[in-house]
Parts: C-alpha cells; structure tokens; sequence
C-alpha cells in the first residue's frame, strides 16, 4: 500500500522522484523519503508525515550527472512512523525501498551481525544484501547473484529497489505479491509501483509478474524469472495525460469523483445495452451458462458491492449466490463448488487478501472472473476473465465512483447472465436495460440536495455514534454509507439490516444515537418503517433518506421517486456519501487522505 518510484538517467533526479511520490500521495502514507546515488556517494533524506516536510528536507539539494535515485511513501506495518523507520533503509553501501511485508524477518535479523537502526521488517533486505554481495566476486554478476539470494530467503510479499555504491548506475528490482513496474522515456529509466507516477512521463512500461526481478541500468535492462531464467520484457503503452487526476475546481478529488459518477456510468454502459440486450465483448454468454452458482469475494467497498450483486445475480439471472470476505476466505479451508464461477473484485486489482483468494481459486480448478479498475493489475492478469469497471483514476482513498461502477457491472454481469439462462422475458430484461440507462440522471449531483447536506452537517457532530439502516439491497448500502462515514469522520457508524435492530442493536438507542434510515418506497418500505419507528420510541434520532413523508423523521433527505429499486439504490448512494464527506470536511478532516488508510492495500 506503500508507494515507490526510481530513476535511472541524467535529468536532475530530485524533482523527478519527488513529482511521482506526490502522485502516489492518494495511496496513503505516513512518512516519506528518497535516496540519490551520484559520482558514486549515496545521500538520503527522510520525513515524517506530508510530502511536502521531505521536500524542506531536500531543501536547496539537486542532482547533477548521470544518477540513480529511489523514493517511498510509507504507511506503517512494522514500527511507528519515524524517521528511522522510513524508507529507504540502508547500510555501508546500499539503500532499498520495500512495498509488503517480509513474514519471516525476525529470523532473517538473527541471521546477519550488523546492528539495525529501525523496526521495520524492510531494513532486513539491505542487510542481507550487502552481507551476499561481500561474498561475491566483485562487478555486476557478483552482485546479482547476491541479490537473488537475498530474494530466496524472503518470505512473504514485496516490491523491491535497491541501489548499491557498488554498482552505480544500477537499480536492483524484484516483484512477489506486489505491484511494481518499470517505464521507460527519452530521459532515461523509470520505476513505480503503480500507473499515477508515470502517466505523462512514459510512453511504454514493462509490468512485472510475480516471481521476476533483475537489474535496470544504463546499460540495458535484465530481467529474470524466480528460477533465473532470462526473460524477455514485454512493453505495453501507458496514458497519456494525467488530467483526469486533478481537481478541476472541487475542494477534494472525493468531491469530484462523487460528480464524476454519471460519467463513470455511462462508460460502463458504453456499447453494452441494445434494447432489449446486454452485451459483454469480454467473453461470450455461453461461457456463463454452464456455471451452477457464483461465489463472490472481496475487501472493504468491494464487499458491500460485492453483496448487493448476490441480491442482483439471484434475482435476475436465478443463480445461487454467496458472498466471501477475502482475508477470512483463504484461511478457512473453503469447499467450493466445482462447477462454480469464482469472482473477484476490487479498485486496484492489487488487494494482497483478495488476489490470494483468486490464487486458492485457480488451484482448485474453479473458473475465474475480476472486476477490476486498473487494467494489467494483478488480477486481471491471474483471473481467467476480466470486466474493467472503466471508472478511470481514483484518488481519494475512500472510494465513491468505483463504488458505483463495481455495482453497475454486477447489475450488467447479473442480465447477462439472465440472458444466458433465459431467466428473464423479454419485457422484464427491457425494463432493467431502461433504468440502466436513467442511472446516468440519477447518480448526477442535484445541487439543492448538496446544499441541503452541507448545512444538516452540522447537526450531527456530536453523538456516540450512527446506525445505518436498510432492508433487501439497501443492507449492503447501509455497510457502504456506515464505512464512508467513518473512514473519513473518525466516528463510529454501523450498517445493518433494519429488521436486526430489535435483535440487540436497539438496545444502543438513545437521543445521542443517529439513524441514517434508507426507506425505500420500492423495497419493503412497510417493514423499515416499522422497524425506524422503534427505535424513534426509544428516542433515538432519526435522519430518513426517503421519498415519503415520515412524522417521526428528525431530519428528512428527500429523493425523486422511482418505481426500480436500482434506481433508488443509486440515488441514495449519493446522499450517503455526500453526507459522510460534508461531516467530515466541518470536523476539520483531510477527505482525501483519512488517517491510517491506505489506497492499495497489497499487505494482508
């Protein structure tokens, strides 16, 4: 969940490193550093907190010559955030940067005699190294061998750059487990471990597998397999702008992208609706018709999306449905069904828990599918079928528009696989294909509901905490509201099924607990209302999302009224996150980077 990026050229390397850290920045961090290798001297500089306390550091310092420079945000797994527990760690000779998590380092440090100056698991690489290296014959197959033993005796997940005195003009890499790949522009050789930092920079980048690793230097690039067979690197275009990732006049990237929705949505749509049709160029409908059930399975966001499909693939497409956390999945000892289909889903296609499922997946035999946002992740690589969500760059750390997209593609795999299965007659299919196409309205910001927000806000920043309520579909957007709340407020909010509350929840009702009731008039409303006026006789403060009058409402949310369910879910989906944001803004919260988050969770 960390970032990396490295240089290998002539152009001053500071600003280079620094510009694609401040890319990265929307991962999650906090502390930074970078190492610079020039006329053979290593210097480093490291920082707790923003970037923008590593760039003071920097101060007045720049490169000059040919160089070789390594940089890394860094969100803390091992140790606290200090200076000493930044990135990059070094010794004698070298410096390293490390994304992951290396299991089995506390008896790799009682393997090595030079005393360690952090707490990290990551410091344990460059000890190793230069412990291998002194080994070796001197030059550059000396120290590759030194580096490739060093990666045989990691366990665990990591991407890796390393710089050694000893080699200037070199960058050691190596990928398990997690993302890191390697540019290459006029000015010279770049590395990162995700797209944002190399979009604008790069035209072509070689995305490494698992297992491969090697050396990149002026000379060339050398790039091996984990059995140390040479292999020869494969170059696929990168973006060309990066504009999509700025703010364009929001106070927040979540701001914008929660307006970037009904764009997001009609992407998704693109080509995929007829009138009476959905079609899905990524594998044909006959591939679907055969599977006897799907199992869904992923982390956060992803798995409020991820049970809100259940309900959709089961209703519509009359296939039996289950919903898996991914980092209790694996440990489990699951039975899967044989004849299933397996899914995966999530943003960065980089989830350390989530890929891991699809690996356990595979090895049974079982046919797979991610929904991913990033093409040539991880998953999309590993899954045998891929749906992109077409969301484009997601910067706040909360996710919104990859939300949105997650379930509008579960919506279309759910109808494509009812076309398959011939589940549905043709009226029904037309009506779910009509409002697929008035989503695009619906998710579209209505600036008095905005307004509305921005001002209720204020009353609900106090309390000991929120219940977020709903029946059917709107169960996993209660999960969803509850977690954007607290990701990016730091109060504590619960989703529920509203029918659970008299179940134990209720007994927390009082006038200093806040209810977010998503009544639904298309989905059991009767029931929730049942179930929002208990717990209003037990005083408890109620904010309806609603369509419908309600007497008993503290605070009523208004949405347009809609017959399709769907169309409601989309609707209030806006509200709730708008919500969450508008509350944390007034508590004085940075929206985009909330405390202790990371983007890309690649550590399990």
């Amino acid at each position: 969940m960390c970032g990396i990026v490295g240089y290998i050229g002539a152009q001053e390397a500071t600003a280079i490193v620094l510009a694609g850290l401040r890319e990265l920045e929307y991962r999650g961090y906090d502390s930074a550093g970078l190492a610079v290798l020039e006329a053979g001297a290593l210097r480093c500089f490291k920082a707790v907190g923003k970037l923008d306390n590593l760039v003071a550091k920097v101060g007045d310092y720049r490169s000059s010559g040919p160089v070789t420079a390594i940089g890394h945000t860094r969100w803390a797994t091992h140790g606290k955030p200090t200076e000493a527990n930044a990135h990059p760690h070094g010794l004698t000779h070298s410096q390293v940067v490390h994304n992951g998590i290396i299991e089995n380092y506390l008896a790799l440090r009682d393997s090595v005699d030079t005393p360690f100056l952090s707490q990290t698991d990551s410091e344990v690489i460059v000890h190793l190294f230069e412990q291998r290296l002194a080994q070796q014959q001197p030059g550059l197959s000396g120290a590759l061998a030194a580096f490739r033993d060093t990666l045989a005796a990691l366990r665990g997940a990591y991407a890796i750059l390393l710089i050694s005195e000893t080699l200037p003009g070199h960058v050691f890499f190596a990928r398990l487990g997690s993302p890191l790949q390697i540019g290459l522009a006029a000015d010279g050789c770049h590395f990162a471990s995700s797209d944002a930092a190399m979009v604008g920079v790069c035209a072509t980048a070689v995305y490494l597998e698992d297992g491969q690793w090697g050396v990149a230097g002026t000379d060339g690039l050398q790039l091996f397999d984990a059995t140390g067979a040479v292999v020869e690197p494969r170059l696929l275009p990168l973006p060309a702008s990066s504009l999509a990732a700025r703010k364009e006049g929001f106070r927040y990237f979540m701001e914008k992208e929660i307006y970037e929705q009904p764009q997001v949505l009609a992407d998704i749509l693109t080509g995929r609706l007829r009138d009476e049709a959905v079609t899905l160029d990524e594998f044909p409908s006959a591939w679907l018709a055969n599977f006897s059930s799907v199992t869904l399975c992923a982390c956060g966001t992803s798995y409020h999306a991820a049970l809100a499909g259940s309900y959709l693939l089961e209703r519509l497409a009359r296939v039996p449905a289950k919903v898996e956390i991914a980092s209790e999945f694996r440990y489990r000892d699951p039975v899967l069904d044989p004849r299933g289909l397996f899914v995966v889903i999530s943003q960065s296609g980089e989830t350390a828990d989530t890929l891991e499922a699809l690996k356990l997946a595979k090895a049974q035999g079982l046919a797979t599918l991610a929904l991913c946002n990033v093409d040539n992740s991880s998953m999309v690589r590993e899954a045998s079928q891929t749906l992109l969500l077409r969301a484009g760059i997601e910067k706040g750390v909360a996710s919104t528009k990859a939300f949105s997209a997650q379930v509008m593609t579960l919506w279309l795999l759910a109808l494509y696989w009812a076309q398959s299965r011939d589940t549905l007659d043709t009226a029904r299919r037309v009506e779910e294909i009509a409002a697929m196409r008035r989503t695009l309205d619906v998710v579209r910001v209505q600036k008095p509901v905005h307004e509305r927000l921005h001002r209720l806000s204020k009353r609900y920043l106090h309390g000991h905490g929120f219940f977020f309520i709903g029946r059917d579909l709107f169960y996993p957007l209660a999960l969803e509201g509850a977690l954007k709340l607290k990701e990016i407020s730091y109060l504590h909010a619960e989703g529920y099924p509203a029918g659970e509350m008299k179940h134990g929840p209720i007994a927390l009702a009082d006038a200093e607990l806040f209810t977010i009731a998503l009544m639904a008039r298309s989905t059991l409303y009767d029931k929730i209302k049942s179930n929002v006026e208990e717990l209003s006789a037990r005083d408890a403060t109620i904010i309806a999302i609603s369509t419908e009058d309600f007497e008993l409402a503290d605070d009523l949310i208004r949405i347009r009224a809609f017959e399709h369910p769907m169309l409601e879910f989309f609707e209030m989906l806006v509200v709730v996150q708008l919500l969450a944001m508008e509350i944390a803004i007034r508590l004085g919260n940075d929206v985009d980077m909330p405390r202790n988050l990371a983007k890309s969770v690649t550590v399990e």
